[in-house]
């Protein structure tokens, strides 16, 4: 069995887990069951290499900004100021709260967009805003326009494990295989749990997240 280090190698490694070598034969379909596998994922995990900024300018005409491609979840939205003492935390309310009173500083999401209030708790805020938030990577195998390189993604490169997991639960479900869905399945939640308290550990004592390759044999 190969180690698993890019999309051909985990395609393999996924047909050799259901032990049906005809898979191999059916790229396509072994690329659909890694798809749904990464969807899988990215609704559960939540680690910092999946963390990231993006600063948006804001005009009150506005008074909004979309959302960047691939966002999942929001962390945090702050304004910022002339100096670390003037950024601003946005707080999120609920669309009732919103419309009915002038609530200061405050921010909804409607579709693809955020909603912003400004320091009198109209819809007229301008300014430089800082959007922290989780974010998927590009799909496995992706390779950018114009370029030769695939893009690395944390969950192929360093914790490949809950990509085949999750892939291979996928795959089970298609196979009308129940029993193994069910352990593939506790297996891709068992890591991904093992993940995320491994984050809470870390962020309430100071330290960093870490990430290792666990199994190099797989």
């Amino acid at each position: 069995m190969p180690i698993i280090t890019n999309q051909a190698t985990l395609r393999t490694s996924i047909a050799d887990w259901l032990n049906r070598t005809d898979l191999l034969d059916s790229t396509d379909q072994l690329d659909q069951f890694i798809e749904m596998g990464e969807a899988k994922i990215y609704e559960v995990l939540r680690v910092p290499p999946l963390e990231k900024l993006s600063s948006f300018t804001v005009l009150e005409a506005n008074s909004s900004i979309t959302l960047p491609s691939g966002f999942i979840e929001l962390i945090s939205l702050e304004k910022s100021g002339s100096s670390k003492d003037e950024d601003i935390i946005l707080s999120r309310v609920d669309e009732k709260t919103f419309a009915n009173n002038k609530v200061t500083n405050a921010y909804i999401r409607v579709g693809s967009n955020l909603l912003l209030t400004d320091g009198n708790g109209e819809q007229k805020a301008s300014g430089t805003y800082i959007l922290r938030y989780y974010k998927a990577d590009e799909p496995i195998g992706t390779t950018p326009a114009g370029e030769s390189e695939i893009i690395t993604q944390f969950i192929l490169d360093t914790e490949y494990e809950l990509i085949l997991f999750a892939a291979l639960s996928v795959a089970s479900i298609y196979l009308g295989d129940g029993e193994a869905e069910q352990k593939y399945n506790e297996l891709f939640l068992r890591k991904v749990n093992s993940l995320n308290q491994k984050e809470k550990a870390a962020a309430l004592k100071g330290g960093q997240f870490s990430a290792s390759i666990p199994y190099p044999g797989i």
